[in-house]
Parts: C-alpha cells; structure tokens; sequence
C-alpha cells in the first residue's frame, strides 16, 4: 500500500515536468 501514493505522486510530479520539457524547444522556437 505505502508504493501507491509513490507512484501517484511521481506521476503528478512527472506531467507538469514533461509538459514543460515537451514545451520548451516550441517556446524557444517562437521567441
């Protein structure tokens, strides 16, 4: 039970970091 909220938080953790990555050469792209 105690690795279920690990894998939760690590993927909350992990979408906002990969969408920033994914971003960030379009970003400087455009800028």
């Amino acid at each position: 039970m105690s690795q279920l909220p690990k894998i939760i938080w690590s993927k909350i953790d992990e979408a906002p970091a990969l969408a920033t990555y994914s971003l960030l050469p379009i970003v400087n792209a455009f800028t």
